[in-house]
């Protein structure tokens, strides 16, 4: 009987001994841890700030570009009506075969 007394002793000291050891680990890796965190989470910010500047200069650069072909169009309307009138007859024919074709594909 003492023998099994013995054995769960045995059993139980082993189980606190590396229980012991395991939190000790923890205790010692949760500083480098910690700063592995803190450089991930400083990191993920970076790249969000960065992420937020280029969505901002495409923006910009896109306002600009949108601008530009706006003012372009206007001048081309007041200046050339006619050639203005010829290119959208064209985008309209262009457009009006490309979907014929597409319906006329699907039928068959």
């Amino acid at each position: 009987m003492s023998d099994s007394k013995t054995a769960h002793e045995k059993i139980s000291s082993l189980g606190a001994r590396v229980t012991s050891q395991v939190e000790g680990l923890v205790d010692e890796a949760q500083p480098a841890l910690n700063r592995m965190t803190h450089r991930v989470k400083d990191e993920l910010h970076d790249l969000s700030e960065s992420g937020k500047e280029a969505l901002s200069d495409a923006k910009h650069k896109l306002e600009k570009e949108a601008h530009h072909v706006r003012m372009t169009t206007e001048h081309i309307i007041q200046h050339d009506p006619i050639r203005s009138v010829l290119i959208a007859a064209g985008t309209g024919a262009a457009v009006a075969l490309a979907a014929a074709w597409f319906m006329r594909s699907r039928s068959q």
